[in-house]
């Protein structure tokens, strides 16, 4: 029986711990599927610093791209009911709606209220078949939960934006869209706020400012690379002189539609202020404890702004993430420079330490080799 490797997360102060895992038949319907690559998330990074409570250990991770080495018995079907065969390069979902709550009932599935209970790499690795997590070698996963990938979309642009381009498709969606000729502002310049200004770029946005930092300065310089019209250093310029900047190109009334891809308390107030009157607010995918952010709540009603929240998303979602990057092949070269760091699983730790250190902009645990 072949092994896989797996970063084990142990506790707050261990931090991961590489293990030598068993590589279990699947069993029926399951499926086996080995790693192309795997990324590190903002999430990931607050699970270690303690901001979610999840007990250790558990292998973290739910970017997984692999390709499908081994299949149990049942019906060898995906997510979306499509044919799945080994071999074939799929995405590892780690959750899924329940399909019966009233949230499912009434369209709302990416916050189905059982959703937690289906959360599958929180398993203890010490139980089979172990493999839970991305951040190994290979998972064992529910058949139910792969994803295929279609074909022509390269494995390694899908794995910059896996979760956080649909994050900001739903973020998208509740919000109502990117209207033509909207004025958007983007703030935090991670994956989410990367794929958030090529997302409103490409759905006919007259000007995309980003609101990012220098703490990598590639990180702006793949902002306007990905059709930011202006960007606007957090390091360098005052939340003053930021709205002075929107302003001025939006005739003085302030953006249509901000999407906060940050995670920070101060980030949302920021956004609010942004906004133009029914102004739209997207608070995109942020899951963790990081603070009580302190707003005016007639800054709301005076100005009738809208706020949405977003945290999950669906298979369709995603789905709707892979056609989009399809469709937009001429930026695959600059979405290949936002995968800044590669390691192997052994290394996870190191990775995990580029992207607290915000010197990466998305890093990838990849195969030995």
């Amino acid at each position: 029986m072949r092994s896989a490797d797996a970063a084990v997360f142990v506790g707050c102060d261990r931090g991961l711990e590489v293990r030598s895992l068993p590589v279990l038949p699947p069993a029926e319907g399951r499926a086996v599927v080995d790693l192309v690559a795997s990324g590190v998330c903002g999430t990931d990074v607050h699970i270690l610093e303690g901001a979610i409570g999840i007990p250790a250990p558990f292998i973290p991770g739910h970017e997984f791209l692999g390709r499908v080495s081994d299949l149990g018995d049942g019906p060898h079907v995906d997510c979306l009911g499509r044919p799945v065969k080994p071999g074939d390069l799929v995405a590892v979902n780690v959750i899924e709606p329940c399909g019966s709550c009233l949230l499912c009932a009434t369209g709302g599935a990416a916050s189905c209220l059982n959703l937690m209970a289906s959360l599958s790499y929180i398993a203890d690795p010490d139980v089979a078949p172990h493999l839970h997590g991305g951040y190994a070698e290979a998972t064992n996963c529910p058949m139910r939960y792969l994803q295929l990938l279609p074909p022509g979309l390269d494995p390694m642009v899908a794995s910059a934006f896996l979760c956080a381009g649909p994050t900001v498709v739903r973020a998208m969606a509740y919000a109502g869209g990117v209207r033509s000729g909207e004025h958007v502002v983007v703030i935090g310049s991670g994956p989410v706020g990367l794929f958030g200004v090529l997302w409103a770029t490409r759905h006919g946005a007259a000007s995309v400012t980003m609101v990012g930092s220098s703490s990598n300065p590639l990180r702006l310089e793949l902002a306007r690379a990905l059709g930011a019209t202006a960007t606007l250093d957090i390091r360098a310029s005052t939340a003053a002189e930021r709205l002075d900047a929107v302003r001025a190109v939006t005739a003085g009334v302030g953006a249509d539609l901000v999407l906060e891809g940050a995670g920070a308390p101060d980030a949302f107030a920021e956004g609010l202020a942004l906004l133009r009157p029914r102004g739209r607010l997207a608070l995109a995918g942020q899951y963790s404890d990081r603070g009580a952010a302190s707003i005016a709540p007639q800054l709301l009603t005076c100005n009738a702004l809208q706020v949405f929240g977003s945290a999950q998303f669906t298979a369709e979602d995603r789905e709707a993430c892979f056609e989009f990057l399809l469709s937009v092949r001429d930026a695959w070269p600059t979405i290949l420079r936002v995968v800044t760091h590669r390691a192997t699983v052994r290394d996870a730790a190191s990775l995990m330490s580029a992207a607290r250190s915000g010197k990466a902009v998305k890093a990838l645990l990849v195969p030995e080799g």
